[in-house]
């Protein structure tokens, strides 16, 4: 039978490979998707955007590049803070009174929040460009 250390241990280590194949996931989807809309819109003379297709597409690019470089800041911050966190912990084997709680704190809050606007920012990105593409051609 696990020990609750073992538990939380391949907990943690479940929610990062997650963590880590989300991000992978933005950054393969959103990088190509950016790479072939621009490559298509910026390289056809026969693609005529009308209305508020350029405001749409300009803003889909924005956003997928956002969610890109907040994927990568999500996965710097899990880094850096783990990597504190092992520090605090090896500390305490020699003076107890350092702190390895590991409560949650502002670090966790800013992942969260950075996670959910760079999935936010990928989606609208994503739609976006479906939304200029199909409508291009309908």
């Amino acid at each position: 039978m696990s020990t609750d250390l073992e538990q939380f241990n391949q907990h943690q280590t479940d929610a990062r490979n997650r963590l880590s194949f989300l991000v992978q996931c933005v950054l393969l989807l959103a990088g190509g998707a950016l790479t072939a809309s621009v490559t298509v819109f910026t390289g056809s003379r026969t693609i005529k955007l009308l209305g508020i297709q350029p405001e749409i597409l300009a803003f889909s690019w924005w956003a997928l590049i956002a969610s890109m470089c907040l994927a990568i800041v999500v996965v710097a911050i899990v880094l850096l803070r783990d990597y504190a966190f092992g520090e605090r912990w090896r500390r305490s084997f020699n003076d107890p009174s350092v702190d390895v709680s590991g409560k949650p704190g502002w670090v966790d809050k800013l992942i969260i929040l950075s996670g959910i606007v760079s999935l936010l920012a990928f989606l609208l990105g994503f739609v976006g460009i479906g939304y200029v593409a199909t409508s291009v051609v309908a």
